[in-house]
């Protein structure tokens, strides 16, 4: 299994989407969290880690991103099928792990919701998804060991906060290019 193994920052994670070409037809994003808390998170280690993991048990691809407080981090190639789910799970799909572990919760990391929403945010407008797109491994796999609460829903409730919070910043600033300048900065 090759992987990416890249972080990028949200802007950088934007550039990468816009000019990022796609021949396979995507029709769904499955949401999955990793096995281990977001605590012990090393960034590229432990996408060394996953890429032993998911080797050891004979996948020729992974999930396409992890979601991290460090970052967006790159790992099965958005173009090519991923792995994650049973099934339909891994047809037409891409694959997002949310770093931490939500078995009786939502995460409550602000760079990681910030992150979720705009990188959910930016997949959705390019495959032209909707709502009823997004999924959980849980859907997929109810006996597996996996969250309930990283929900479509929930994303895109995360999604629009996440436009709240920069309109807001242009409500008070009255200055669009002020208030991408503070957004940028959380990018």
């Amino acid at each position: 299994m090759i992987i990416l193994n890249k972080m990028m920052t949200g802007n950088q994670f934007i550039n990468y989407i816009e000019n990022l070409k796609v021949r396979r037809k995507i029709d769904k994003i499955v949401f999955h969290h990793t096995s281990s808390p977001v605590e012990s998170w090393q960034n590229s280690g432990s996408m060394i880690h996953y890429w032993q993991l998911y080797s050891s048990r004979g996948w020729q691809a992974g999930p396409h991103l992890f979601i991290a407080p460090s970052g967006i981090w790159l790992f099965s190639p958005l173009d090519k099928d991923g792995r994650g789910a049973p099934g339909d799970g891994n047809k037409n799909s891409i694959h997002i792990e949310v770093v931490g572990r939500y078995f009786e919760c939502v995460p409550t990391d602000q760079k990681i919701c910030f992150n979720l929403a705009l990188v959910t945010d930016l997949l959705i407008t390019k495959f032209e998804l909707l709502e009823k797109d997004l999924h959980n491994h849980f859907e997929y796999d109810p006996y597996a060991h996996e969250t309930k609460f990283i929900t479509g829903a929930w994303v895109i409730e995360q999604i629009y906060n996440y436009k709240k919070r920069i309109e807001k910043m242009i409500e008070e600033n009255h200055d669009f290019d002020a208030a991408w300048k503070l957004t940028k900065n959380n990018l």
